[in-house]
């Protein structure tokens, strides 16, 4: 049977067909989880630590920025720097004027409003409400920007108009890199995991198609393969109650039902070929004993006339010699009509020395060297086999003869161990086999075809081997003396 590739496989396509979907879920779990993960990181830091800080930070600034001590909100600055993450903090008056900074390069630079980290406050109101914004430094660092308001209060109008709203802005950065550090140590434990569960997935389903279907229709093709190959008396027994089971009952009652058709076919078949070979027998006997004898007596009666005529009439004499010759041709192609139908010999004297007989005559007709060859035979074979393997070699002879070209042929039987060996081989053109046995071809041979029913109808097996310019091989097999039975079923079980 011929093997299939591992990639071309069913136990390779359901494989990677289940692995790709896992490999889908899971991923769009974990990048599911991922995002919600970053937002819930994030949220946290919006809600929790970074108004906690900030508010903390205004506390502390309050008495300070009361006293003008602009040294003591540096100090406060540094120190709220040194918070986890907290990547910049600085203070900005109303007009958006740094005015506290650890970077005194900053202090006094003036922040545009139209800054897109400015425009969540300031875009369509101008309302002050602690906000957040997102966004990538020019490092490509990622950035959360708090931004707290301070508010005028009544400690703050000895420099502040009461009119005003607020006084100033607290700005509180924050880095991103440990949430997106976090975040990859937990994609990198994701990503292990998906690998792990692809490798165990991947062997439990490779371990359960195994048992409960790849074996089972492994086993299935091997015995379909035998089926078509013509040993239709495999039979397969599956445990269990699934639907390969029921593929099974309804094959085996399929093969079955063949079997027994076949051996109908072949019991008819038999009938006619044992009906065709008594007709050819008795037209054969006919012509030899009938006809033949007729020819024999008018050749003779023309000899007798021959030497009665007159020296004198020579046309009549040559009429004479013509209708004789005639008669002489008429009897040699209704002897080898004969001989074709059946020839007597087969009956009388057996297999071999029909065998050797015509095989001589074809050599001497068709100027080909033949050799021929018979071991182990001591006595005569069943009519049957007789016949069949005469038949066998008269048709590949015939084969020969108008297709194969050869100036050799080699003819060889044998009987050894209960089994018949025969085997034809000539150094011809050879053929196509696929062709000539293709049912749509025009070169099919009905020829080959009836050999080949000849030999199973004895039990037996043929095997024909030929290609173009390498000559044909004939070998056949056939138990001796009688057929093995063929209703005698193998049955093999699998769970």
């Amino acid at each position: 049977m011929r093997q299939i590739k591992f990639y071309k496989s069913l136990r390779f396509k359901v494989i990677i067909g289940l692995v790709a979907l896992l490999t889908f879920t899971m991923t769009m779990l974990f990048t599911i989880q991922y995002f919600q993960h970053r937002k819930k990181m994030i949220y946290n830091l919006q809600e929790n630590i970074s108004p906690h800080l900030t508010q903390m930070v205004k506390n502390v600034l309050k008495s300070s920025m009361l006293s003008k001590n602009k040294n003591e909100m540096r100090y406060i600055l540094e120190a709220a720097h040194k918070y986890p993450d907290v990547k910049n903090i600085f203070i900005l008056d109303r007009v958006g004027r740094i005015i506290i900074s650890l970077d005194d390069k900053e202090v006094g630079k003036t922040i545009d409003i139209q800054d897109f980290t400015c425009q969540v406050c300031h875009h369509r109101t101008t309302e002050a409400l602690n906000k957040t914004v997102i966004y990538s430094s020019s490092t490509g660092e990622e950035i959360f920007r708090n931004v707290n308001p301070i508010y005028n209060q009544k400690e703050c109008f000895p420099c502040h108009k009461p009119t005003e709203k607020i006084t100033g802005v607290l700005v509180t950065d924050f880095t991103l890199n440990h949430i997106k550090k976090q975040l990859r140590a937990e994609l990198g434990e994701n990503i292990f995991l998906l690998f792990f569960a692809i490798g165990i997935s991947t062997l439990v389903i490779g371990i359960t198609m195994n048992q409960l279907v790849i074996r089972k229709l492994q086993y299935f093709v091997e015995t379909v393969s035998l089926f078509g190959q013509g040993h239709f008396n495999k039979r397969i027994i599956f445990k269990g109650d699934d639907e390969i089971k029921m593929l099974a009952v309804n094959f085996n009652l399929m093969a079955k039902t063949l079997m027994e058709k076949m051996r109908q076919e072949r019991k008819y078949l038999s009938k006619i070929i044992e009906t065709q070979e008594n007709e050819r027998r008795r037209i054969s006997r006919e012509l030899h004993d009938e006809i033949g004898q007729a020819l024999t007596a008018i050749k003779f009666n023309l000899d007798m006339i021959e030497k009665d005529l007159p020296q004198n009439l020579p046309v009549l004499k040559g009429r004479l010699g013509e209708t004789k010759s005639l008669s002489s041709q008429t009897l040699t192609a209704m002897r080898q009509l004969s001989m074709d139908l059946r020839p007597t010999m087969l009956d009388d004297l057996g297999l071999i020395p029909t065998l050797r007989w015509y095989i001589q005559n074809f050599s001497n007709r068709m100027n080909i060297h033949s050799h021929f060859e018979a071991i182990g035979f001591d006595e005569k074979l069943p009519t049957q086999i007789e016949t069949a393997f005469y038949r066998i070699t008269q048709e590949a002879l015939s084969n020969v003869a108008k297709h194969a070209g050869a100036d050799h042929i080699e003819i060889s039987l044998e009987k050894r161990d209960s089994t018949l060996y025969a085997s034809i081989i000539d150094n011809g053109e050879g053929f196509d086999l696929d062709k000539v046995l293709h049912p749509e071809s025009p070169e099919r041979g009905f020829g080959i075809i009836g050999m080949q029913e000849r030999v199973s109808l004895l039990g037996g097996h043929i095997d024909i081997q030929s290609k173009p310019g390498l000559g044909t091989h004939i070998h056949i097999e056939v138990p001796y003396p009688k057929a093995g039975r063929e209703d005698e079923e193998d049955t093999g079980s699998i769970s």
